[in-house]
């Protein structure tokens, strides 16, 4: 090779280390690329996050479309929001709620006392309303509701037939949203275009089940939000999330079970990643059908939460992502705590034995696939089979759609289920009548046939007990005597997972959802930070 030759041949090899060098520097993972400012954020959820004209909140609250009057606060306490202040009489029949003022609906109309009585005529009209996230009735939230006047331009009265010491626990978060009276109609309570509240972004843009467009509302009263355009798509199974976020598809995932825990950690492997985690208001559970044998038996249902260890599910199944607990009503909640769990199999496989007298008896599990969708339900199903086995109770795990296991619940054809319950507002009366009242909704319909003469009288007494710290008394006994006297087996208070792009700034997870309306594309200038 003569000297012309050598350095054509090196000259080559420096072209090619350049060309191979920005190949690589451009490859995923090996640079942020600069993104503008303006650009479009996308997000996954694993359903559709505004569901439109049927559900009686058109969207989820995690979107920030719309406000109540009272919130929850991201750590999980009563904020003010559209009310600034409230008061009551001695009595707990009437209360007075100041207004926030400055405040226009996302259509322009102000918000006042005069708007605020027309979302409760709407609330007063519309019955009972299902709903994806937590259904709504009147009675509920605003049991006896005499009356809802404006008394000034920014205050707003409620009158009430009995009293209502936990209204203001009631009202916080889903129990008081606020909407723009002209897209609804107040006389039957249904939405008659898009749903427009005071929130800090408004939806432009949906397809059913397919992607909801936010776009920031320049006129909003507060803190506008980061971000100009996020777009939610809607991505149902938890590994496609996960392919479309290493693709770059999407650049974070919302709402609950985003990404399985599993999952969440191999993806931050991935340096273009990271997570950060809040309590959330999601507690998992096993229901037991106590209508039949053998979990009409209480040994055997003091056997499974004896047997089963929740420390094992949340370390292997959740990443340590959770919180093991033996209590029903989830931590968030004021008036509980977590009640760390214990396992004794040698007692458990006792009680077993005196309910079974020496056979072996199937029982059947039901899957539903929505749970399994979202959480690692089916290999923990697996785990509590092998765990009930030397119990003498030979599982059959059984997976069914949604629609199907409603039915065959309310039937009693089952034996066990697993599933999530998460908290609508503060007050936990509803939600403990309605699973552990022998008149209570969910005890009826997944055939829990659940009485207990202790709790039955805490429900009663809570009727005409109005001081709070009386209140709190009894909620305490109610969730003591389920330790004592089990319904259902508790496993785990989840946690909220916010896995995201490390482009994205703000984007922290919170007791329910993200941080929303902080979200934004770091600058270059931060980046460097």
């Amino acid at each position: 090779m003569n000297a012309m030759q050598k350095k054509r041949f090196f000259i080559t090899l420096i072209l090619l280390a350049v060309f191979l060098t920005a190949v690589i520097i451009s490859l995923p993972g090996c640079k942020k690329q600069s993104v503008s400012e303006d650009a479009e954020i996308i997000l996954a959820a694993g359903r559709d996050l505004s569901p439109g004209y049927k559900d009686p909140y058109f969207s989820t609250v995690i979107l920030k479309t719309w406000e109540p009057l009272i919130a929850i606060s991201d750590e999980g306490d009563i904020e003010p929001k559209l009310s600034l202040s409230w008061e009551s009489n001695e009595s707990r029949t009437e209360w007075l709620f100041r207004l926030r003022q400055g405040v226009t609906f996302q259509d322009g109309v102000p918000f006042n006392a005069k708007a605020a009585v027309e979302n409760f005529k709407r609330y007063s009209h519309m019955g009972y309303r299902p709903s994806s996230f937590y259904g709504f009735a009147i009675e509920r939230v605003y049991p006896g509701l005499l009356k809802a006047e404006a008394v000034d331009e920014y205050v707003l009265k409620l009158t009430f037939e009995k009293p209502v010491p936990m209204l203001i626990y009631r009202m916080a978060g889903w129990g008081s949203a606020m909407f723009s009276p002209k897209c609804f109609n107040a006389d039957t309570g249904d939405f008659i275009s898009t749903a427009m509240g005071t929130g800090p972004f408004y939806i432009a843009d949906r397809k059913d089940n397919e992607y909801t467009v936010l776009k920031r509302y320049e006129n909003y009263y507060g803190e506008k939000a980061k971000a100009k355009s996020v777009r939610i798509k809607v991505i149902p199974s938890p590994e496609t999330r996960y392919s479309a976020m290493k693709s770059g598809e999407v650049h974070g995932v919302i709402d609950l079970g985003g990404l399985t825990p599993i999952l969440a950690r191999e993806l931050v492997k991935d340096e273009r990643f990271a997570c950060n985690a809040a309590k959330s208001t999601i507690s998992h559970y096993i229901t037991l059908n106590g209508r039949r044998f053998p979990f009409n038996d209480e040994r055997m249902r003091i056997a499974l939460n004896l047997a089963i260890d929740r420390e094992k599910i949340v370390k292997h199944y959740f990443c340590g992502f959770g919180t093991p607990t033996m209590s029903f009503l989830n931590s968030t909640n004021p008036f509980t705590k977590v009640y760390p769990p214990y396992t004794d199999m040698e007692k458990a496989k006792k009680l077993a034995s005196d309910v079974l007298q020496g056979r072996r008896q199937k029982v059947k599990f039901l899957l539903h696939q929505y749970g399994v969708s979202r959480y690692p339900y089916k290999i923990i199903s697996e785990f509590i089979q092998a765990e009930l086995r030397p119990l003498g109770l030979d599982v059959e795990i059984v997976m069914v759609d949604n629609q199907a296991s409603r039915k065959t619940m309310q039937r009693g054809e089952f034996d066990m289920s697993i599933g999530t319950r998460g908290l609508p507002n503060l007050d936990p009366t509803w939600l403990l009548h309605e699973f552990f009242s022998s008149e209570g909704g969910m005890n009826k319909s997944s055939s829990f046939g659940y009485y207990n003469p202790v709790i039955e009288n805490c429900f009663a007494q809570l009727d005409y007990t109005y001081p709070i710290p009386e209140r709190a008394k009894l909620y305490d006994t109610i969730i003591r005597q389920l330790l004592i006297h089990p319904a259902v087996v508790p496993l785990l208070e989840d946690t909220n997972l916010a896995v995201y792009d490390k482009r994205l700034g703000g984007y922290k997870a919170i007791t329910y959802g993200i941080t929303l309306d902080k979200v934004h594309w770091i600058r270059k200038d931060e980046a460097g930070q």
